[in-house]
This record gives structure tokens, sequence and C-alpha cells, in this order.
């Protein structure tokens, strides 16, 4: 049977970590069959997330050795992006049939769903700010963005993802939702 990377991503609740395990099955091809692992995250942009901070490699050194329980934890994100992130395996020899490589895009929202619950708490606490309709239309448009993004993500749409983050952001940054 072949090798196969595989990996699962999941955003930490306040929007600033991303935590990425690695769930390859190692039974074809064992750990130390390896010799190196990496992840890479890509912005729209082209440019990589550098972890840890000032690091200066394009890549994020995820070696068995210093993360044997296969999940690794980036900190320091401010803003929620669309990430194009790529695991990278280097086998010492390479197997016939075996997929080293595994891509998946990845939308993060938590800072936008935090806004979200923000804005539904003051609206739990001050019902008459449903009639307010600057609150109401930008609440309804912060959402929307959202939804934008986690579909074009789905689709593997990483420049209209980051676009409808983007939009999100710019919502939560300058309108009266916070209020």
């Amino acid at each position: 049977m072949a090798f196969t990377a595989n990996f699962t991503v999941s955003q930490s609740v306040t929007g600033t970590s991303l935590t990425i395990n690695d769930t390859s099955s190692y039974s074809s091809e064992a750990k130390s069959t390896f010799s190196a692992r990496r992840i890479y995250l890509y912005k729209v942009d082209g440019t990589t997330v550098k972890f840890p901070s000032g690091s200066t490699t394009d890549y994020i050194d995820f070696s068995f050795a210093s993360y044997p329980t296969d999940s690794i934890t980036i900190t320091g994100f401010t803003q929620d992006l669309c990430l194009r992130t790529d695991l990278v395996l280097t086998p010492i020899t390479p197997v016939g049939g075996s997929t080293y490589l595994k891509e998946s895009i990845v939308t993060m929202v938590g800072f936008t769903n935090n806004q979200v619950y923000s804005a539904c708490q003051i609206l739990a606490n001050n019902p008459a700010r449903q009639n307010d309709v600057v609150f109401t239309s930008n609440l309804l448009t912060l959402n929307r963005e959202k939804n934008i993004a986690i579909n074009a993500g789905t689709y593997s749409d990483q420049f209209s993802s980051q676009s409808a983050l983007n939009r999100a952001n710019n919502i939560i940054l300058t309108s009266n939702i916070r209020f």
C-alpha cells in the first residue's frame, strides 16, 4: 500500500493560532524513512507565514523529533487569512505510487466569528439595537462575508476567500458593530 500524506487544521476560538495535525498513516512507510517534514503556509499574495516569529525560512520545520505527537500550533495571527497549506514529507528513498505532498486551502474565520458573536451579545443586552439599520446591516454583511469566504475556500478559490475576509476585516475595523 502506497503512502499518502494527510493533515487536518483547526483554528483557536480566539483566531490567533492554527493547529496542524499530521494524520498520515505511517504503516506503509515508517517515520524513520523520512528525512524531513515541513509545512508551508502561503498567503494569497504568495508570501509565506514565518514561524516562529523572526524565522528566515519559507517553511515551518515540523520535524518528527521536535513534534513527536504529530501536532504543531502556529501562533501570532492578527486577522483572518485564507492560506494554501502544504505538508511536505521528504522520503530518504521514495516509493513508487506514494504521495508525499498534501495541499489544502484553509480559511480562518476566528476573528470574524468573534465579532459576530460580540454583536449578538450586544443585541441580547440591548434588543433595541436591532432597529439600528446601520448596525443590523453591518452585522448581516459581516456574516455574509464570512460565509462567502468559507464557501470560496471550499472550492479552493483562495483569492475570493481572502477578498471576502478583507471585506469582513474592513467592517470590523470601521463600523459601529462593536458598540
